[in-house]
């Protein structure tokens, strides 16, 4: 049972990626299209949200990391991605 939970982890993290790279992506469109700097500045945000969250069960499963440390890193990674994601919707 714990092998098929790790695997569906590991395919839900690997479908966050890819689905948070879409988001990010779209976005830096608009910012190409457009030129308004908030929305380059959304795409980052989303990019580090992503990433960020994939790293952290990388770091987990593959590097051994607790879970406490690794709910630790992903919040605050969450929480630095959202910030620059205010700051674009805010700062302009």
């Amino acid at each position: 049972m714990t092998e098929l939970l790790t695997t569906l982890l590991a395919v839900v993290k690997l479908t966050v990626l890819i689905l948070g790279g879409i988001v990010a992506l779209l976005a830096y469109r608009a910012y190409v299209r457009t030129r308004i700097d908030g929305l380059q500045y959304f795409s980052i945000g989303f990019v580090i949200i992503t990433v960020g969250t994939f790293l952290v069960g990388f770091l987990h499963h593959i590097v051994g990391i607790s879970v406490t440390a690794g709910m630790l890193l992903e919040s605050l990674i969450i929480c630095s991605g959202f910030l620059v994601m205010i700051y674009a919707l805010y700062g302009y």
